[in-house]
């Protein structure tokens, strides 16, 4: 047998070693990948939690959950959740653009956390695989807050973080309620460069300035849920302070420099005093947890402006 033929079957012999190596090595992923699956039906805690909503992303950070338990996140967390606060412990994390099936089954995850506004047709899809599905509700009153967290909680396996969060939440409204500040007049104000809308009955803003112990004055003008407010209704209200979407982090705000700067509302006091409460776009847009975030800031400038 010369080295040509003796070199070949020593070849041979080297791959059918490899693909035994590697045919067992799968093996053993494969078992390893079985024995995570049965331990999470067996604990109930999903390991691959899909946050498909800044609100379900505020949640997760507000109960502690780790980083490496979301196979992703939303990339309008970055700027609308509170771990915009927090940008390093979730930098390595994936981003994605907008909840599709697509998107959600790439990432394979035990967990998908969707909203009302998620896609229907991807929720169904979604719902079809291996994956858990639960709405992420926007909570409008106090009650409904402190449910979506236990909800929150017992979705991802954090009973005793849920506890000490509600027990948190519930502390910050008594310290809230105790101020004894004066019961200010509000009018939630924003304007999108599209015209000026408000918060009405129903909504997380009206619930922030609830906790902070002010009177809504589109509530109290019967406005059900987020409406336009036109200049002439607002010459027709009655209020102490407005309640103006702030740009970004920034204390400045477009949509109260809208109101100063026109001239049918020349005459509005407040307007014209400047009495803005200023809330930043994350905080304005809030649905989760962050509410008592917005009530506490609410409260801090609203008592300023009381002084």
């Amino acid at each position: 047998m010369g080295i040509r033929t003796v070199s070949a079957f020593a070849l041979l012999a080297a791959l059918i070693g490899v693909i035994v190596l590697r045919s067992d090595g799968a093996k053993t992923r494969d078992a390893s990948a079985a024995s995570s699956v049965a331990a999470e039906a067996a604990d109930g805690v999903p390991r691959r939690i899909l946050p498909g909503s800044v609100t379900a992303m505020d949640w997760l950070a507000a109960l502690g959950v780790e980083p490496e338990r979301c196979v992703a996140v939303p990339v309008q967390a970055e700027r609308w959740s509170t771990i915009r606060l927090d940008p390093e412990a979730w930098a390595a994390r994936p981003r994605y653009e907008r909840l599709t099936s697509e998107v959600a089954l790439g990432f394979q995850p035990d967990l998908v956390l969707v909203s009302s506004t998620s896609s229907e047709a991807a929720v169904k899809r979604i719902r079809m695989s291996d994956a858990t599905v639960i709405e992420v509700p926007e909570p409008t009153t106090w009650d409904g807050l402190l449910a979506a967290g236990e909800a929150m909680a017992d979705a991802v396996g954090a009973g005793e973080a849920g506890e000490r969060l509600i027990a948190s939440l519930e502390a910050r409204r008594v310290a809230l309620g105790s101020r004894g500040a004066r019961r200010l007049r509000v009018l939630p104000y924003a304007n999108y460069g599209g015209g000026g809308s408000t918060s009405g009955k129903g909504t997380t803003l009206d619930l922030a300035l609830e906790l902070a112990g002010f009177v809504n004055v589109a509530v109290e003008s019967g406005i059900q849920g987020y409406g336009n407010l036109t200049f002439e209704q607002i010459l027709a209200l009655e209020f102490d302070a407005v309640l103006a979407l702030g740009d970004e982090d920034m204390g400045t705000s477009e949509s109260a420099e809208s109101l100063v700067n026109a001239g049918a509302l020349a005459s509005v006091a407040p307007i014209q005093a400047r009495r803005f409460i200023v809330l930043p776009e994350a905080l304005h847009a809030s649905g989760s947890v962050s509410i008592v975030d917005a009530a506490e800031e609410i409260a801090r400038q609203g008592d300023a402006l009381s002084e």
